[in-house]
């Protein structure tokens, strides 16, 4: 037998104990998100790098921890992803802190888009989102330096020329909410149902005598606004013309007009002129430009006589496929908006640099703009593209733990984008107590040559031929595995060769899941070989039985519901990824899912599963769907290892938006924070329910007065009374359907989730 070359045990069955990973006891540990071990990246170290990614972002400014400065609010389409960064008000300087982990739980549940805007001239931010077709609003009610939002119901309507319909955008486009007239309350335009005509719904609260605290709203019917429309066969506009024939539907298109390709679009008003009244940047599903429309009109009758359709033209122009939609903010306090473009068009879009920032070089009300970067934020993170899937490895035979990040794909910008599939490996230059990170290679084992075209892969480690190092299993997304030996000297840096192009169970047959392998190379069944364990899109578990011998492997299918896994539940898609480990002599798994920050047990984000050890062939049990309260994003994919040598498992986190979070192992139960942080712990049992409702609160008398209100999915308050037990008893029937569930006081709040089955 050769020698070990990447790791160095004495014997072949300390190897298997390694691949395995032995731990103290999980269920007793607790872990706390951190984001102080240092990572560089060509040369520089990165400010936030385990902030988590983005995408497919949009942006508004909100003052989120009342002090007076406007913070940066981050919305990212992927998986519905709010990011929050504290503003420290450095003036001329870009500043901002990442607070996600304190603020981002404090909004409500949005999707699609969402602008946060000033509807009640309060000076606090609220929120508008798309909801069932149309926009809903909450209302900011911070107070006591907690922020905090209430619904206000129902969804805006309009008044469509005549008849008083909800005011109908498509989660696709993002309008613009803005003074459009100047009388100082919000008004609405959005394109019509065929995407070439503008809507302009003018606010009549002002007009009512309701001041600026009303969204009473009427269609313009007699024109569209600014006189212009989306061009049919091209990605620019049409000005002087107007195309509305039928004023009394919000879903207007001409008679003898054909289906166009836009099918989203987004806008921007802006005073680019500084005369006074609003422009618009446009931007268009399947275009990479935005146009700017200059107006040539007034605050009351606009008329757009000037365009630029690859603005800023005079710069370098927002050429970000696909679908660049702008937003309009101060980012360097200087009191000078900037803009912001990135693409909002989720999995077809650029997803590597896909933040440009543009520095307003002239004034607030006729701005100038400069490029100043194509990865506003981006740059001061670990961000692979879409899909971030990491794994601890000591790829280096050093004795430190590694890093090594795949993703499902990365495209890069260029018309149209290009497309890699990397993996990037961060070599751990720190001690065995202090990690630190370099990014050393973004093709680890050359795979963009070894195994090319070949999208999401998950990697795995476990010596598979007995020569006493660690082999490699890659699981891609069409579903098959493939194996890579390690050929390296001994004491040398692992190298992998691609062996076999497609991995054969005992019968000759291709293994084959589906899509999206996610496998696991460990000893489940503790015979002295490596079995496989894979996740796969539909969420269930594959248990592949090693029958041959440490030396010779041979994969036998046994099941495609390993411990009853099933992380689907109610979603349309899983992705399971399961990461199994020894904790004191006992397994226990950790599975990562696709699972949106909208769903609660028993949908789950991340399932901790014990009762396994001689419970192959059974059901596993189910400890906890949302293990330690962790979401990070959607799909994601959990690894662990003890990276500092203090004898607890430290853990990584991939997801979808291209980042990672880390989490490091730890024997408190209660941080500092959440000590002095006010709060309500409630429980709603049963849940999922099929009627009866009861709310448990074990610490009643440390409120004065709480409320429970019970919102359905359109954020109607369906029910409300206040709770003077510590068992309280929600006597209403309740019709099948998941409801919010929220517990307050005048000061704060905590809402959860409750699933009605019948």
């Amino acid at each position: 037998m050769k020698q070990s070359n990447c790791l160095t045990p004495t014997f072949l069955s300390s190897i298997i104990i390694c691949a395995v990973c032995f731990f103290k006891p999980a269920f007793s540990q607790h872990f706390s998100r951190i984001d102080t071990i240092p990572v560089k990246k060509a040369g520089n170290w990165l400010k936030m790098p385990w902030l988590g990614g983005h995408n497919f972002c949009q942006f508004s400014d909100i003052d989120i921890n009342l002090d007076g400065i406007k913070d940066l609010f981050v919305f990212d389409r992927t998986g519905n992803k709010i990011t929050t960064y504290i503003n420290k008000g450095t003036a001329g300087v870009v500043d901002y802190l990442d607070s996600t982990s304190k603020y981002a739980k404090k909004f409500p549940h949005l999707e699609s888009w969402v602008l946060l805007r000033d509807y009640n001239c309060d000076g606090k931010a609220d929120i508008f989102s798309y909801d069932a077709g149309g926009i809903k609003v909450w209302k900011n009610i911070s107070s006591g330096g907690n922020l905090m939002f209430a619904p206000v119901s129902p969804n805006l309507q309009s008044t469509y020329c005549p008849g008083l319909l909800n005011l109908a955008i498509t989660p696709t486009d993002i309008p613009t909410i803005d003074d459009i007239d100047g009388d100082g309350d919000l008004d609405i335009l959005t394109y019509d149902g065929g995407g070439i005509n503008m809507q302009y719904h003018i606010n009549q609260s002002k007009e009512s005598g309701h001041g600026c605290d009303s969204l009473t709203f009427h269609m313009d019917c007699t024109s569209c606004w600014g006189n212009y429309r989306a061009s049919i066969s091209g990605c620019n506009m049409v000005i002087g013309t107007c195309r509305i024939k039928n004023p009394n539907s919000s879903q207007q298109r001409d008679a003898d007009e054909e289906p166009t390709d836009h099918a989203g679009n987004c806008s921007l008003c802006m005073d680019i002129d500084g005369d006074g009244d609003k422009d618009i940047l446009l931007g268009q599903l399947g275009c990479d430009n935005m146009t700017l429309l200059t107006n040539g009109g007034d605050k009351t009758n606009a008329n757009m006589t000037s365009m630029d359709d690859s603005f800023p033209s005079y710069n370098i122009p927002a050429m970000l496929s696909s679908f660049p939609c702008g937003y309009y903010l101060d980012l360097n306090n200087d009191n000078k908006r900037d803009l912001l473009v990135s693409p909002n068009a989720p999995n077809i879009s650029v997803d590597n640099e896909s933040i440009w920032y543009y520095l307003n070089t002239g004034t607030d009300n006729a701005p100038i703009f400069s490029r100043q970067t194509r990865s506003f934020l981006q740059n001061d993170m670990i961000d692979v593209g879409e899909g971030a899937d990491p794994v601890f490895f000591d790829f280096d035979n050093d004795g430190l733990t590694d890093l090594l990040i795949s993703n499902y794909k990365s495209a890069h910008d260029s018309v149209p984008p290009t497309l890699s599939y990397d993996i990037l490996a961060f070599k751990n230059i720190g001690t065995s107590t202090s990690p630190k990170f370099d990014l050393v290679s973004s093709d680890y084992a050359n795979t963009s040559i070894q195994l090319p075209s070949i999208m999401s892969k998950h990697l795995t480690f476990g010596d598979i031929d007995g020569d006493g190092d660690p082999d490699m299993f890659i699981g891609d997304y069409d579903g098959n595995l493939h194996y890579f030996k390690n050929t390296a000297s001994t004491g040398q840096p692992c190298n992998f060769v691609l062996t076999t192009q497609g991995v054969k169970d005992n019968t000759g047959t291709l293994i084959d899941i589906g899509n999206y392998a996610a496998p696991q190379l460990i000893d489940a069944d503790r015979d002295g070989d490596l079995d496989l364990i894979i996740g796969e899109r539909s969420g269930n578990l594959n248990y592949y039985e090693n029958i041959g011998n440490p030396a010779i492997s041979s994969f036998k299918f046994i099941t495609d519901s390993f411990g009853g896994v099933d992380v689907l539940k109610w979603n349309i898609t899983g992705y399971s990824v399961p990461f199994m480990y020894d904790s004191a002599g006992s397994y226990r798994m950790i599975v990562g899912s696709e699972a949106n920050r909208s769903y609660s047990y028993p949908m789950g984000w991340i399932w901790f599963f014990k009762n396994i050890d001689g419970n192959l062939a059974g059901k596993f049990s189910l400890v906890d769907s949302v293990y330690h309260n962790i979401w990070e994003g959607t799909r994601m994919i959990l690894n662990g290892k003890d990276i500092n040598n203090d004898g607890l498992m430290d853990l990584v986190i991939g997801n979808y938006t291209g980042g990672i979070a880390l989490y490091m192992g730890d024997t408190t139960t209660t941080s500092v924070e959440e000590l002095h942080e006010q709060t309500i712990n409630f429980s709603i049992y049963p849940n999922p329910s099929t009627g009866e409702i009861n709310i448990y609160i074990p610490e009643l008398n440390r409120h004065d007065k709480l409320e429970i209100n019970i919102y359905n999915s359109l954020g109607e308050i369906i029910e409300k009374q206040y709770i003077t037990s510590i068992n309280t008893k929600i006597e209403k029937h309740l019709p099948p359907g998941i409801y919010s569930c929220q517990v307050s006081t005048t000061a704060f709040s905590k809402t959860q989730k409750l699933a009605v089955f019948r």
